[in-house]
């Protein structure tokens, strides 16, 4: 087929063409060279819209997981604990995919203050039907008595190390539970059946395409839902580009780590990298922080470091990409020391990968280049994040919060969404990097934002080198696949605002239209 129209975005740094010719869901030809080499048979596809652009990446999802479940309930957008407990009470149990009621999504910080989850509100609702419901980071949960109580979680519950079990002023339990803390409540939630998974990841795979979005990063993948993805692949029934992070911490990681690291150069199934954490998250005050929160206390410690340090160069010397969830600035430090401990040959072959990179020192980012480490950011999470941190961090912890410009001159940027924890759309995490407002609309620390050409290749080419797939996505150039996508305004005119609005009116993965698009 032959790609025409005025205006052929080849790449982030706004090069362009009016033409590219693709044979084998790859690029032929580009410009005056693809016209002149089309074939009388070849089809002519000119599409509506302001131009094309390279397809995007989310390089930080959960296509399915952290909550992610058929039938599950939105708490997201409450205003209040009222708010939430009216939603419950209008959830019939009956449309539940197990025994369990299971949700996501409630936020305190969005909650007047002092406003709360409890376990015995839960109890008046659903009774003997266990409920489990993850905050909107997914670092923490808050359940009935019965959910306890299936758990084998008593009132002298006392977490391991790297959780926290939540209490009133009386010493009882409230029902919260964050991070190490919510695993045995999800340990007793029975498992979602393959007919499920399928089902939830091919809705979220069709909400990804909407948006422009063809190559996913799976941010954190059980080992038992590899063979679906394999089967997926092999059959020709991937709807996207999937490259998976195995959750470190699987019981049958060992399986995974036997075979090896597998790399599909085509770039459509890689399982090739490893994810361990660091730290729990900034909501919950869960993240690893050099300074005490306001509040007092550092944080969790997910890893310790010597443990981190000593799996990571495991892994790497193996060949496996590892890739470590940190927030807080400690735990970026713990982070940077496990993998600076690892030889620069190896480094520079694997790429590890900061998942977050959220709240880093100047200094902690300068070293992020010299490790050839990839940073993998949501610029998304500003948009809450930055509304109440002041809340609970200092001016120094803010000052380092979101140190995207600082990252951009020293490592390679990578764009993702951590979807269902955030919109998938990509739009709102390039707008939101442009212009750094929160949801209250004012700018949080407004100087640090991105030029549009660092965010868009953050999620493009950027994301396509922290999945080793840099020769063939990101690029409209000859020999990368035809991943394209019709856009309704040029997203080199409009304003960084404007940018939140950015419709999709087509997308074509290798060639294939997999989205609703109008063709002249």
């Amino acid at each position: 087929m032959l790609f025409k129209h005025k205006k052929i975005y080849l790449d982030a740094a706004g090069r362009k063409t009016n033409a590219l010719l693709v044979r084998d869901g790859r690029i032929a030809a580009v410009g005056e060279q693809a016209e002149e080499l089309c074939e009388a048979d070849e089809r002519v596809v000119e599409p509506e819209g302001e131009c094309l652009f390279p397809a995007l990446a989310d390089a930080h999802c959960h296509l399915w997981g952290v909550g992610l479940r058929a039938g599950t309930v939105d708490l997201s957008g409450t205003t209040s604990a009222r708010e939430a407990y009216e939603r419950l009470r209008a959830y019939d149990p009956a449309d539940a995919p197990t025994d369990w009621v299971l949700g996501y999504g409630w936020d305190e910080h969005a909650w007047p203050d002092g406003d709360r989850l409890d376990r015995r509100e839960l109890d008046a609702i659903f009774g003997d039907v266990p409920c489990s419901f993850h905050r909107v980071d997914r670092h923490a949960i808050a359940v009935n008595s019965e959910a306890l109580r299936r758990a084998g979680v008593g009132e002298d519950y006392a977490p391991s190390e790297g959780g926290r079990a939540v209490r009133d002023e009386d010493g009882r339990l409230t029902g919260v539970l964050v991070d190490h803390a919510m695993r045995p409540v999800l340990d007793a939630i029975p498992e979602p059946s393959e007919e499920e998974d399928r089902q939830v990841f091919l809705e979220s795979a069709r909400e990804f395409l909407r948006h422009g979005i063809t190559s996913t990063h799976m941010a954190f993948t059980g080992v038992d839902r590899l063979d679906m993805l394999r089967n997926m692949a092999g059959a020709g029934e991937l709807p996207l580009r999937v490259y998976t992070i195995v959750d470190g911490t699987d019981a049958r990681l060992s399986e995974v780590i036997d075979v090896g690291p597998t790399h599909d150069s085509d770039g459509w199934l890689s399982i090739a990298a490893i994810k361990f954490f660091a730290d729990g998250a900034l909501g919950s005050e869960g993240a690893h922080l050099l300074e005490p929160y306001k509040s007092g206390g550092h944080g969790l410690v997910m890893t310790e470091r010597t443990e981190l340090t000593r799996e990571v160069a495991a892994l790497m010397e193996d060949g496996w990409q590892v890739a470590v969830h940190a927030i807080g600035d400690a735990a970026g430090r713990d982070v940077i020391e496990a993998f600076a401990a690892v030889p620069e040959r190896i480094r520079h072959r694997v790429r590890p990968r900061l998942e977050h990179a959220q709240m880093l020192t100047k200094r902690d980012c300068e070293r992020m280049g010299d490790l050839s480490a990839v940073a993998s950011i949501q610029p998304i999470h500003l948009r809450s994040d930055g509304a109440w941190a002041h809340e609970v961090l200092s001016e120094t912890q803010l000052d380092r919060l979101y140190p995207w410009p600082e990252l951009a001159v020293h490592a390679t940027l990578a764009g993702g969404s951590d979807y269902p924890i955030e919109d998938p759309n990509p739009w709102y995490g390039i707008a939101t990097a442009l212009t750094r407002k929160t949801t209250s609309g004012e700018a949080f620390f407004a100087e640090k934002a991105l030029t549009r050409e660092q965010i868009l290749e953050a999620y493009t080419a950027g994301a396509a080198y922290a999945a080793h797939w840099e020769r063939v996505l990101g690029r409209l150039d000859e020999g990368f696949a035809a991943d394209v996508i019709a856009l309704d305004r040029d997203p080199f005119e409009v304003t960084a605002e404007e940018m939140w609005e950015m419709g999709v009116l087509g997308v074509w993965v290798g060639g294939r239209r997999v989205a609703p698009s109008r063709e002249a």
